[in-house]
């Protein structure tokens, strides 16, 4: 074997031994952290599903519930998500207002809806297929008092809901936040409080 070959078949161990210690690592913060959140689920129904990132599944109320914690990067800030499995009759979502998104929706190539209330018009972006369909739902004192719940947890991004799932985004990633039982906790609570304002039933089966 010459000197190349041995360099890089030398290469190639070190980057196998890497691989190996960062997936034992992560395993072992992965269990750790499950160990922490999962009593935020109902007793006995929380289990990590994630493998490259933590995600943990459980149920919540009757819901079945995903929690996942994205890593920061370069090119993304990361966070933190609640997914609710749903059935909903509804598809809109709701975000934070950016600068840049400001802009967007100024030049028309985002889309802005209103629902009538100024300090939620104001605070959030909304989307929907149906505009007065949005307005409807959310016409509801109780509806615009459970979003006002999910926007009032700290750090959060956005909600969104689909036929099959509610979902809500905190970002960016916060250590400190994202992986705090009390934290969880609340996040829970103000999203499913929201999916059931919104008329959404627990979804069952894959």
């Amino acid at each position: 074997m010459n000197h190349d070959d041995l360099f890089a078949a030398l290469a190639i161990a070190a980057v196998l031994i890497g691989v190996a210690i960062a997936a034992v690592l992560m395993r072992r913060y992965g269990r750790r952290l499950l160990e922490k959140l999962s009593p935020a689920f109902d007793f006995g129904t929380c289990r990590r599903v994630g493998l490259f990132v933590f995600a943990a599944e459980g149920l919540y109320r009757g819901f079945t519930c995903r929690y996942s914690i994205e890593p920061a990067s370069q090119y993304n800030p990361g966070g933190a998500s609640l997914r609710l499995a749903v059935n909903a009759t509804g598809r809109w979502s709701a975000e934070v207002v950016g600068v840049g998104t400001r802009l967007m929706v100024s030049a028309g190539i985002l889309q802005n809806l209103e629902i009538g209330d100024p300090d939620l018009d104001q605070r959030l972006r909304f989307t929907a297929d149906d505009e007065s369909g949005l307005r409807s739902l959310f016409g509801a004192e109780h509806v615009r008092t459970a979003l006002r719940e999910v926007v009032t947890t700290e750090n959060f991004a956005r909600v969104r809901c689909r036929a099959d799932r509610m979902e809500a985004r905190w970002s960016p990633r916060d250590r400190r936040l994202d992986e705090d039982l009390e934290n969880l906790r609340r996040r829970l609570e103000a999203t499913e409080n929201l999916a059931v304002a919104c008329g959404c039933v627990p979804r069952m089966g894959p």
